[in-house]
């Protein structure tokens, strides 16, 4: 399993690396110290998980997870902060793990094995008899009537005054909510659900 770390405190890198040293098949791919030079390294390089800290200078790791999700990446996302009031915006983002400072080795290896069995089962088998965990928004529903037509993102944006970026976010939380990767599984799933009349 690839993995970045994402964290203004040096030494908070060289924890991390011996901890995740003592878990077989992890791989730190990249370490940085600042959102924008990860952002660029994630959009062209191969990576399953990021661990980020919260408190950063310039762009903070919530901002950071924002513009990823805001890109379509649907990378797994671990917040490693001493702040526990970011949880709940955490969901927001569609964070895999928020973990308080400091770092225990047993939370870890659970975060690391959980994300290793979600990434090996790929996309969970959905039926019509798999309802939605969480039902979708107002602004999910608009986007899913314009998927179903045929808009690109592009006239989705332009149709609803919304930035492509923005549309980007919207179509990568209803994947997560309906279980899918592609576009064309959306317009299937979404016929599943009978979430159109």
């Amino acid at each position: 399993m690839k993995v970045i770390l994402i964290d203004d405190e040096k030494a908070m890198h060289f924890i991390m690396k011996r901890m995740l040293a003592k878990i077989p098949g992890i791989e730190v791919v990249g370490s940085f110290v600042e959102t924008s030079q990860a952002y660029s390294f994630v959009v062209t390089h191969e990576v399953d998980l990021i661990f980020v800290d919260i408190s950063m200078p310039r762009e903070n790791g919530m901002e950071f997870a924002e513009r990823l999700r805001a890109s379509g990446s649907e990378t797994k996302i671990v917040f490693i902060t001493s702040h526990k009031e970011y949880a709940l915006f955490a969901f927001d983002v569609y964070a895999f793990d928020y973990i308080v400072k400091p770092v225990v080795q047993e939370r870890l290896n659970k975060t690391v094995e959980r994300a290793r069995v979600d990434l090996e089962s790929g996309v969970a088998v959905v039926t019509s008899s798999t309802p939605l965990i969480d039902p979708l928004t107002k602004r999910e529903m608009d986007i899913v009537r314009a998927i179903v037509d045929g808009l690109s993102n592009k006239e989705i944006a332009d149709l609803f005054g919304l930035t492509e970026g923005t549309v980007k976010g919207h179509i990568n939380r209803l994947y997560g909510k309906l279980g899918i990767k592609r576009r064309v599984q959306a317009v299937a799933r979404i016929r599943e659900l009978r979430l159109l009349p």
